[in-house]
């Protein structure tokens, strides 16, 4: 199970994918039963794999720690805001593309 959940998430990269992904995408192959117990024990085997370095990260929005952005100096902030400015690129245009996903931690792979 854990080394197949691998060759999947691998099959994503350079993006990464969620447990629920995985854990789809392992129900649908017939590897495991989609029931609760099965999404909590592929949980616990491929943190486990993680913790020992024989799997890759996934994607996990709660626990990812939101830090408000801080420069050493104001050289450091200046010479990098450049790189943050953006242009409005639907300016002008009759009409405009929106992508919405049910879940936050499908955001991740929208914006990468």
């Amino acid at each position: 199970m854990v080394d197949r959940a691998r060759q999947i998430v691998q099959g994503y990269a350079p993006l990464k994918v969620t447990l629920r992904q995985v854990m789809y995408r392992l129900a649908s192959e017939g590897v495991l039963p989609h029931t609760p117990p099965m999404y909590r024990r592929l949980s616990s085997q491929l943190a486990k794999a993680r913790r020992e370095g024989r799997f890759p990260d996934l994607i996990d929005t709660l626990r990812e720690v939101h830090v408000p952005a801080a420069w050493p100096d104001v050289d450091t902030f200046l010479s990098e805001a450049p790189d943050w400015f953006r242009l409005d690129r639907t300016e002008g245009q009759e009409h405009a593309l929106y992508v919405a996903a049910e879940k936050d931690t499908l955001r991740q792979l929208l914006t990468d």
